[in-house]
């Protein structure tokens, strides 16, 4: 036998001596953790947290992952022997050995004192340290029996503001995660902390975090910190397409997040809103403040849920007479009140005003918070709802990328899995007659849809279900028809300036297809331009309102939840859409007033065109044909002019 062979034959009796002197003479370090799964099931053992959305449960046979979220509770075990201090070996063998440890970096071997001498362990055989504090060498943590007092310590240590015992302190508790939780809520009840309400957020960040989204993305929450605004709102947007409805409640956390631009806030009640995430959006709510609040309570009351009125309340007291313009016009909407404020009243006037709102809130205060505490605890989807949100969200994609066939089967299966919800029926329903020309079917699905219960929410999805109605009998020049259900569209939702458009075009075409009596046809045409003049009201009256980013329920948006819409428009970009929707509708009404024989309207849209910067390529065409009409219909040259003196650009709001 060689010598090195020799060498290899008496490090392995070493190891294997060591190993038997570990498991007769040293104390074990025994598992001292108990957790209840939300279905009911109790895990007893060793369970280190590892830093992601998962705990795992170590064994000798294996280590089993549990993700955070399914977890109801936890608790330490009572030992009959006290754990012993001091650092733990963790063997490749699924052995713990604890007590006077030390490493040898000589001989890169691990040494345990045992009462007989010691036992020398391979640096190779050794899977992992745990520190006294729990902390483990591969960066994860698990508890030790003193941990109930290092965590107070801990939290003493962050509220002092000393600077070594509040780093101290701060980094105990982010390392140990899922455990510390209950510490800091307690803590957090006790006095308020903006460092412990922090490193909270971040464990519940992960706590939200979908099933093996680190494991697709191991540097997802890092990334949700620290790179731009959009890179963030793409990054969730992909994670959105990849986990659906799973990742509803890490976005109403990313609402609590100060961290988190404005451009992310959007986006995250955008999707909630439109999805009806009540719970998240309540949560949120409660936790923000400012602007921020605004925006949620507005959110709120779109999806029928009026807790948030009394932000809009004080919201009539603050500097900016914009946003006391859209609280005022909101609490008009969702109360039929006013109280005689006025967005730009003097002082007095508003504070009159607001104290009669404060009186109306202190009456019905119980009644709507009752419905939301209601909402609340009736927002959690049924597993049916979830798998057809997340069927619909699919369906919606691959119509986008053109797949239409992979868009039917996902809307068909979206109906079967939940028949109660409304919006893949509307889905379907779109499809079927925008690219399959099926305008029966269509409208079979539309009439399903609406035969649902509109659940909170879904009066964005029913006002447009009543449009694609309307859009389907104007196809088959069903004018009567179409214009019940873009009425009853316009009913639900009177700023909806897609709906005003559609109607005034219905009537135009009714009246160019006529043949009857040519005064009835002028009367129709009169109709039609009052109709596009009633939906340049309602885009001014929403530009009126928009103070914040409003991406949701826009006026001209007749897409639905989970669309390739794009999340990162400005405020700016948004007022630029309006302008071209307002000249959209300036158009419309100077091509029929070509047709009244009157050019004076259309000179008169094409100066508030001008003024309101709505100006296009139509307007300027019409404004030509129009000063052409009045110089042919000027009096010869020496003749009287006629009674009303020299023409003028008139003002468009004093024609019909």
């Amino acid at each position: 036998m060689n010598p090195s062979c020799r060498r290899m034959r008496g490090s392995s009796c070493v190891s294997i001596l060591a190993l038997l002197l570990l498991v007769v003479f040293s104390p074990m370090a025994q598992a001292d953790i108990k957790i209840r799964t939300l279905d009911g099931v109790v895990l007893a053992g060793r369970i280190y947290d590892l830093g992601n959305e998962y705990l795992e449960l170590a064994g000798r046979l294996g280590s089993n992952p549990i993700l955070k979220r399914n977890v109801k509770s936890w608790s330490q075990v009572e030992l009959e022997t006290s754990e012993p201090p001091g650092i733990i070996l963790v063997f490749l063998s699924g052995h713990e050995v604890s007590g006077s440890v030390r490493f040898d970096t000589g001989t890169s071997e691990w040494v345990v004192d045992l009462e007989l001498g010691s036992a020398r362990y391979p640096d190779s055989e050794v899977k992992r340290t745990i520190q006294p504090n729990g902390i483990c060498s591969d960066d994860r943590f698990t508890v030790r029996c003193d941990f109930e007092d290092r965590i107070k310590r801990a939290i003493a240590g962050v509220r002092t503001g000393e600077p070594f015992a509040s780093r101290e302190g701060s980094e105990f508790l982010r390392a140990a995660g899922f455990f510390s939780k209950r510490f800091l809520e307690e803590a957090l009840v006790d006095e308020e902390n903006e460092e412990i309400r922090r490193i909270l957020l971040e464990e519940r960040l992960r706590m939200a975090l979908p099933e093996g989204v680190t494991k697709a993305r191991p540097n997802f929450l890092e990334q949700l910190s620290t790179s731009k605004p959009n890179d963030r709102v793409n990054l969730l947007s992909e994670a959105l397409m990849e986990n659906g409805s799973d990742l509803y409640p890490l976005l109403g956390l990313l609402l609590l997040d100060d961290s988190q631009s404005a451009t992310v806030r959007s986006f995250a009640v955008d999707i909630l809103q439109r999805t009806h995430s009540i719970k998240e959006l309540i949560l949120a709510w409660k936790s923000s403040q400012a602007h921020a609040q605004l925006a949620l309570a507005i959110a709120l009351g779109e999806n029928g849920v009026y807790i948030g009125i009394i932000t809009l309340i004080d919201a009539l007291e603050l500097d900016e007479e914009a946003a006391r313009a859209i609280a005022a016009g909101k609490l008009l909407e969702y109360t039929g009140e006013q109280f005689g404020f006025d967005p730009a009243g003097d002082a007095a006037t508003r504070a009159s005003a607001v104290k009669l709102w404060r009186e109306w809130w202190h009456g019905n205060k119980d009644q709507i918070e009752k419905i939301a505490v209601s909402a609340f605890h009736g927002a959690e989807a049924s597993q049916e709802r979830r798998r057809a949100s997340d069927l619909w969200r699919q369906g919606i994609e691959s119509e986008a990328l053109g797949r239409f066939d992979a868009a039917e089967h996902f809307y068909r299966n979206a109906t079967k899995v939940d028949p109660t919800a409304m919006g893949p029926f509307v889905s379907f329903g779109i499809l079927l007659y925008q690219q399959r020309s099926d305008f029966e079917g269509a409208l079979t699905l539309f009439r399903r849809a609406l035969g649902r219960d509109a659940g909170l929410g879904d009066e964005i999805i029913e006002r447009l279900c009543y449009y694609h109605i309307g859009r389907i009998y104007q196809f088959g020049l069903d004018f009567d028809r179409s214009r019940v259900a873009l009425l009853k569209a316009i009913q639900l939702d009177p700023n909806y300036s897609d709906a005003w458009f559609e109607l005034g075009r219905n009537l135009y075409e009714e009246a160019i297809l006529d043949s009857g009596d040519i005064e009835q046809r002028k009367m129709q045409l009169i109709e039609a331009r009052d109709t596009f003049k009633n939906g340049i009201q309602a885009l001014v009256r929403y530009r009126g309102g928009l103070v914040v980013v409003d991406r949701t329920n826009l006026p001209f948006d007749s897409s639905l939840p989970f669309s390739a819409r794009d999340h990162n428009r400005s405020l700016r970009d948004i007022r630029i859409r309006i302008l071209e929707e307002l000249g959209r509708f300036r158009g419309r009404i100077s091509a029929i007033s070509l047709i009244l024989g009157d050019p004076g309207r259309v000179i008169a849209e094409h100066k508030a065109a001008r003024i309101e910067g709505s100006l296009n390529e139509e307007l300027a065409r019409m404004l030509t044909v129009a000063k052409r009409l009045q110089r042919e219909s000027e009096p010869p040259e020496g003749e009287p002019v006629p009674s009303g003196g020299v023409i003028e650009e008139g003002n468009p709001d004093s024609h019909n």
